[in-house]
């Protein structure tokens, strides 16, 4: 029954209001998040074009004219994008038998390769062609392997951590910079943990440090202080979504 109190009636009605409002500002954020990592997927493709200049599709000028053998970009001269040296389409990029010097390279490298087994099928210990990369990424089958896993639901990603595995983090949904909010015992939950590629925690978490217009020049992490639980957690599930951990 409605309280007859009038100064009761107005509290319920500003709270009704305020939480019209919340639940519009979530679905905002959620609109600029979805644009951001589009943008951001879109940006890792491009950048792993441009940086190893690889299109398996892209035509060759045929042996035995001038610069036979070079890549082209289908007309009678060779294009401007060419890989470093004549490698065949199936064999990995010669940059990767030697050791990148930062942790940056190193971290495409691993990923290139990944990508690369998805092409020619196998796993990292049982493709011939692997023999031709650099014996440094060996120390990191393990995470190559991780990257390639498909989509797997929340309940499996969750029943993961109590069997952790080489190339693969633990991962909190709702961050744990948010420990002092919320408590140790919520943060630390087997609701909130999921077990995930190493490679794929790693651009989840630089994607929650990267300042973004989306969010009104702040990083996602910087933007989601302050906010309840579920919003919380909602941004940490669609990330993972977007990461390609998570099935949609």
């Amino acid at each position: 029954m409605l309280s007859a109190d009038p100064d009761i009636r107005r509290l319920m009605a500003l709270r009704a209001i305020e939480g019209g409002l919340l639940r519009l500002k979530w679905l905002a954020a959620a609109t600029r998040f979805e644009i951001a990592m589009r943008r951001h997927d879109s940006a890792l493709k491009a950048g792993y074009r441009r940086k190893y200049g690889f299109n398996p599709d892209q035509p060759r000028v045929p042996r035995g004219q001038p610069e036979g053998g070079e890549w082209t970009d289908g007309g009678s001269s060779p294009g401007r994008i060419r890989l470093a040296g004549d490698i065949p389409t199936n064999d990995p990029p010669d940059i990767l038998k030697k050791r990148p010097s930062t942790s940056r390279e190193r971290t495409s490298a691993k990923k290139t390769v990944a990508r690369w087994l998805d092409r020619v099928g196998g796993a990292f210990e049982t493709v011939a062609a692997v023999a031709k990369l650099g014996a440094w990424l060996q120390t990191y089958s393990a995470e190559i392997e991780s990257y390639r896993d498909p989509s797997k639901s929340l309940a499996e990603l969750q029943q993961a951590v109590s069997t952790p595995a080489p190339g693969y983090d633990k991962h909190h949904i709702v961050q744990r910079n948010q420990t002092s909010v919320f408590g140790k015992e919520a943060i630390d939950g087997p609701e909130n943990l999921v077990l995930i590629p190493r490679l794929k925690h790693q651009e989840i978490n630089g994607w929650y440090e990267t300042k973004n217009p989306e969010f009104g020049g702040q990083s996602p992490r910087q933007y989601l202080n302050g906010r309840n639980w579920d919003v919380q957690r909602a941004v940490g599930l669609e990330a993972l979504r977007k990461s390609g951990v998570l099935t949609p």
